[in-house]
């Protein structure tokens, strides 16, 4: 068998294994079977009020503001309109959910 033949079949072999492995594994923030999503119980007001406060937050991200500062952002939005703005690993955007959780935007 040539070497480079030998290489080549050691190298694509280790690949497919990895990836049989790691298929397994389930990746981090993928998405979980049987773990359902908090539904959207929301008001018009918590409406209006979350996507001001996604709005600010994803523009602080955009400006690129620090951790600490968007930590305070978000502790204010909580004592102001009770509402915290969470990263979504999903889709990589924002999600804006009341203090107990439950997803409103």
């Amino acid at each position: 068998m040539k070497p480079n033949l030998k290489k080549f079949l050691i190298v694509f072999g280790g690949g497919v294994l990895l990836f049989v492995i790691f298929k397994k594994l389930k990746p981090y923030g993928g998405t979980q079977k049987g773990k359902e999503s908090p539904k959207v119980v929301a008001t018009d007001d918590q409406r209006k009020n979350a996507a001001i406060v996604v709005k600010a937050f994803g523009d602080a991200m955009k400006n690129g503001e620090n951790k600490a500062f968007l930590d305070e952002m978000n502790a204010e939005f909580a004592k102001t309109y009770g509402l915290r703005v969470l990263p979504n690993k999903g889709s990589g955007g924002l999600i804006a959910t009341d203090l107990q959780g439950n997803k409103v935007m």
